[in-house]
């Protein structure tokens, strides 16, 4: 067991639409490459670069999806990435944004001398370009619990309105279909394409199912904000990881989950919430 570490990075100029990470800089090296002697994946990081169309208020959600045979027994390998919001008027505005990678310790085997596949999505609006950069880390000294992740997505058009979330990789998946016996963690927020102001943001997030092994509420917040009257002008673009739980849900294999999320108090315009769950052993 020897730690190691690669990344694939790729330009996604399509909404809800597969783009292979493939690219290193001025290298196409294609897929990850399992290291003959790595045995599990324990960290995923997904990174956002931006390079929106000029003058806009547009917003944002992104994930990767991870196959292929250098992953073994992975059922759905899908994790959520950043989201954000792009704002303002170039000549006016804050233009400029840096945050650091979204990151998940994992705990999933490998195949040394497989192939991993990493596909990008950009969800939400076409802001026009993201770059998303994906690093795989091999038997790193902290492991994480989480086997295997499954998300969903979708537009909160409404205050104080409750919609299901239910679309994963730019199609119409449904509820979530429980393949493990417990969620270990669960990460939610949502980009947004604001409307003036001043307004609040403030996502939330509801689960509910007959996976569900003991009744609960099963409620939680996501990142807020808000915005000012002006936000053309004054607006700053933002880039955000999700807000992350540690958890501990028993659920019934070969059930449903519905996850639902609306924006309290104000109907800030548009959020574009996703949540994704983390299913440990």
């Amino acid at each position: 067991m020897v730690y190691d570490s690669d990344y694939r990075e790729n330009d996604i100029s399509a909404l809800d639409t597969k783009t292979a990470l493939t690219e290193q800089g001025a290298d196409s090296p294609g897929a990850f490459d399992v290291p003959v002697d790595a045995r599990k994946i324990t960290e995923i990081l997904i990174a956002i670069g931006l390079d929106p169309t000029a003058d806009t208020l547009l917003g944002f959600s992104s994930a990767i999806k991870l196959s292929g045979a250098g992953v073994k027994g992975l059922g759905e390998g899908c994790f959520p990435g950043p989201v954000g919001t792009i704002c303002g008027a170039a000549g006016t505005s804050a233009g400029m944004v840096y945050k650091k990678a979204q990151r998940y310790l994992t705990n999933i085997p490998v195949k040394g001398g497989g192939k991993i596949n990493v596909d990008g999505y950009m969800h939400g609006e076409d802001i026009g370009n993201i770059h998303m950069l994906a690093q795989l880390v091999y038997d790193g000294p902290i492991q994480g619990r989480i086997i295997d992740m499954d998300y969903r997505e979708q537009d909160l058009t409404a205050a104080n309105t409750l919609v299901a979330l239910n679309t994963k990789l730019g199609a119409t998946e449904g509820d979530f279909k429980v393949a493990y016996s417990k969620i270990g963690e669960i990460f939610f927020g949502a980009g947004l394409k604001p409307v003036a102001g001043p307004l609040r943001m403030c996502p939330t997030l509801h689960l509910e199912g007959n996976a569900l092994v003991r009744a609960g509420n099963y409620k939680w917040l996501g990142p807020s904000g808000g915005q000012q009257d002006d936000i053309a002008v004054s607006g700053a673009s933002i880039i955000t990881d999700l807000e992350k739980y540690i958890t501990d849900i028993d659920v019934k294999i070969g059930n449903t989950l519905r996850a639902k999320a609306q924006m309290i108090e104000d109907d800030a315009g548009t959020a574009y919430a996703i949540v994704g769950l983390g299913y440990v052993s």
